[in-house]
């Protein structure tokens, strides 16, 4: 399902479906005709995109294919990257043609030779083998005022009946057409996200869209941002007829597609019988028995093999097992598989990890990752179970992901709370709403003692307690990377707060056991910590442990990301040298927005300084109409980090 990801995002234009034609060498009339365009439609703009013209065309046996012809302009050094022509194609859906042109400033014209357009493949960690290939061009006269233009045809998958048309861009765009062209008898839907519906031109045996003046999407400069896909206009585009099986269009529809895909594979083998009776071997609450497998199938190395409907279809479960390994719809299928064998009923959900891809108004087989739904028995309850749905039939299913090796059994990671995914449940597939879980169940408990020397050096030890997903990250860190990688993530999360540091006697425990706080210990001695001002002593009652974000202060369009619901706590004790008394302590802060709350206090006992804090989010997306009171919020958080503690010499000391 990764490869899927990758597929879309690298396929940055639009896709068409025109006859077959005879190609000249020189620059084509409609390109020219584009680049005659100089509206500039942004000026900060580091290209534009003077023409994108789509076209699809169904054939009466469901055969499809797609059509682009495209033009950009680069206006800027740095945008010679937009005259790269990139064309992603897999075994099912082959490039019929590819032709690329350019007209360099100086009006130079280039048709570039097919021996001048390489071929590639692609890989990332964790796929074996895929099918996914790329035509890449390089296009000569690449240079501010440079035209580049290509126009492609290229098969669509015979098990899709869907198209995605990505109507914006990271650039503006000036024209920007859809063509749909359907046999007799056929259906079209089109759906819209982030754009207002526009009404077709009918077009003999099928419609056009044609929209104009498309700005651009740049949200590089946008503070937490939500994922730039859940922003992006787009539009997809469902067909179906001639009595074949509907596949999309519909959320039932596309989960009925996959649970007719991938059923089949769910079988268990007596191996798996065997294997997932012995895990659940004396063992008779619900809870433990699908604990019991799901963190057995966790911890399969993730390794994937996909070609052609393979980056949709999962291995059979007896294989997965056999092979220790396999990729996120074949761990939710072997997860499924093993829980049959021991009467529990699990079914699949297609998710995409950037929250906000997958929409209420956009149904689409689209997704990067397939995670499982453990349906429970009717009744049942049980307080390790949190990421818990309700679809419409009443039924209810444990939303888990079999390949986030370190989220504990009952929760959910940060990135899909919040979200939408499709489960896979036959007539009853539907759209489902992701839980936002509660903040205590992704906790951080940093308590600390420290001793100030005389001259301005902090030294203590620190013990750090880490529960549920927000302990995903360390877990990874201490069990999978190296030593010398955990010092730079170390300095990296200590560094902003204390500058020069030394770390010594550090250890870990129950990095695997997700079901138990992970905790780290160390010892931290950070020289000069404190700071003297004539007779004033002055320390930083917070040691460390940003809790803040960077924001700005333009108005706000777009949603706050605020990553995950989370609970912070802190507890700091500092032994103060002899002989001084407290001028001046920080004032208490107890602020609560509703989203978030925020308390704080530092109190001296004795000649010991202490200072404790919390802090927890409740929500994961704001609408931007909260943005001021984030911004107040977080000044307030910011003020609290930086406050000093002001302490003087006693007379006579």
């Amino acid at each position: 399902m990764r490869a899927i990801r990758f597929w879309r995002k690298a396929a940055l234009a639009s896709v068409l479906i025109l006859p077959v034609v005879s190609w000249a060498d020189q620059v084509p009339d409609w390109v020219k005709t584009a680049a005659a365009d100089k509206v500039l439609v942004d000026r900060k703009a580091e290209a534009v995109v003077l023409l994108e013209d789509t076209t699809l065309n169904v054939q009466p046996n469901g055969k499809t294919t797609l059509h682009v012809r495209k033009v950009v302009r680069i206006l800027r050094p740095q945008g010679r990257e937009y005259g790269e022509v990139v064309i992603p194609f897999r075994t099912e859906t082959k490039l019929n043609s590819l032709h690329v042109w350019s007209i360099a400033p100086d009006g130079h014209e280039f048709a570039m030779k097919d021996s001048e357009i390489s071929e590639h493949g692609w890989q990332e960690p964790g796929i074996l083998y895929n099918d996914i290939r790329f035509k890449v061009a390089t296009a000569p006269g690449r240079d501010p005022n440079a035209v580049v233009a290509y126009e492609y045809e290229r098969k669509v998958a015979p098990y899709s009946s869907e198209t995605s048309w990505e109507i914006q861009d990271s650039i503006p765009k000036r024209l920007v057409r859809y063509t749909v062209h359907l046999p007799a008898g056929w259906e079209y839907k089109i759906s819209w996200h982030q754009y207002s519906p526009v009404e077709p031109t009918p077009v003999g045996d099928g419609a056009t869209w044609e929209l104009h003046d498309v700005p651009a999407l740049d949200l590089s400069d946008v503070p937490a941002a939500p994922e730039w896909e859940a922003l992006g206009a787009r539009a997809v585009v469902s067909f179906y007829g001639s009595g074949l099986p509907r596949t999309s269009g519909d959320w039932r529809a596309i989960g009925a597609f996959y649970q007719q895909l991938a059923q089949d594979r769910a079988q268990p083998s007596p191996e798996i019988i065997a294997r997932a009776q012995a895990l659940v071997a004396g063992k008779t609450d619900f809870a433990d028995r699908a604990q019991a497998i799901a963190e057995y199938v966790q911890h399969i190395r993730y390794m994937a093999i996909e070609i052609g409907i393979g980056g949709w279809q999962p291995h059979a479960a007896a294989d997965v097992f056999r092979n220790n390994a396999g990729d996120c719809k074949d761990k939710a299928t072997l997860l499924a598989a093993m829980l049959s064998a021991v009467g529990i009923h699990s079914t699949w959900v297609m998710v995409d990890t950037r929250r906000g891809f997958v929409t209420p108004d956009l149904p689409s087989m689209e997704g990067d990752h397939m995670i499982a739904a453990i349906q429970l028995p009717d009744g049942y309850q049980s307080d390790k179970l949190h990421s818990v749905v309700t679809a419409k039939s009443g039924k209810q299913f444990l939303i888990f992901d079999p390949t986030w090796e370190y989220t504990p059994f009952g929760t959910l990671e940060a990135n899909l709370q919040g979200g939408y995914g499709i489960l896979v449940d036959g007539k009853d597939s539907q759209l489902i709403a992701l839980p936002v879980l509660a903040p205590d169940l992704s906790t951080v408990l940093r308590t600390a003692t420290f001793k100030l020397g005389e001259d301005g050096q902090l030294s203590g030890n620190v013990i750090e307690h880490r529960s549920g997903d927000i302990a995903s990250y360390w877990r990874r860190v201490f069990d999978e990377r190296s030593e010398k990688d955990q010092r730079i993530a170390m300095q990296r999360a200590l560094g902003p707060d204390l500058g020069e540091f030394t770390l010594s006697s550090s250890k870990v425990e129950n990095t695997t056991a997700l079901t138990r706080d992970f905790i780290q210990k160390f010892d931290l001695t950070v020289p000069a910590y404190s700071r003297q001002t004539g007779p004033l002593l002055l320390v930083r009652p917070r040691v460390f442990g940003s809790d803040s974000m960077t924001l700005d202060r333009k108005i706000r369009t777009y949603p706050i990301d605020l990553e995950r619901t989370r609970t912070i706590k802190d507890e700091f004790d500092i032994e103060l040298p002899s002989g001084y008394v407290v001028d001046e302590l920080p004032d208490p802060v107890s602020e609560d927005v509703g989203f978030a709350a925020y308390q704080s206090r530092t109190e001296l006992h004795g000649n010991v300084l202490h200072y404790a804090r919390q802090y927890t989010i409740r929500e994961v997306e704001l609408p931007p109409e909260k943005y001021q009171a984030l911004q107040n919020f977080i000044g307030q958080i910011e003020q609290d980090e930086r406050s000093q503690a002001v302490f003087k010499k006693k007379e006579g000391s």
